[in-house]
């Protein structure tokens, strides 16, 4: 299936994209029970994966319930226990190092992903939706 030619509308292209990655992000709510520290962040990812289960994600309190359930998963994820290696390529030319995050956290990062990019389109469209309040305001005004 080919997707529809949204480029007349960058609005309606980023809507399309929020719904394209709301069933990664609900799957993705699902495989993280494990990692809530209490019940209060337990109950939050609950209420948001049934709002992205119903297409509800597209207000500002919707983006703010996303913010609230990943912002903690962030922290533990690109915040978790580094440790430093050295890379093969490098090492016999001087021991090169890189971080890299521990198998936990990069397993963390990468369940996290799809909550992440969900984030980044409603972030996208906030931003869209703001930029044409203020072009109408704008089209209003008497530049005299």
């Amino acid at each position: 299936m080919c997707e529809p030619n949204l480029d007349y509308d960058p609005i309606q292209a980023t809507v399309f994209q929020a719904l394209t990655l709301a069933s990664s992000a609900h799957n993705a709510l699902d495989q993280l029970s494990e990692y809530w520290a209490d019940r209060h962040g337990a109950n939050a990812a609950r209420k948001l994966s049934a709002q992205i289960a119903q297409e509800k994600i597209f207000s500002a309190r919707d983006l703010d319930a996303l913010e609230q359930v990943l912002h903690p998963l962030m922290s533990v994820a690109e915040g978790g226990p580094r440790s430093d290696a050295h890379t093969p390529s490098q090492h016999a030319d001087g021991g090169h190092l890189k971080q890299i995050l521990r198998p936990g956290a990069q397993d963390l990062h990468n369940k996290i992903q799809p909550l992440m990019e969900l984030r980044s389109a409603l972030l996208t469209l906030g931003r869209l939706r703001r930029s044409e309040q203020i072009a109408q305001t704008l089209r209003g005004e008497d530049m005299t």
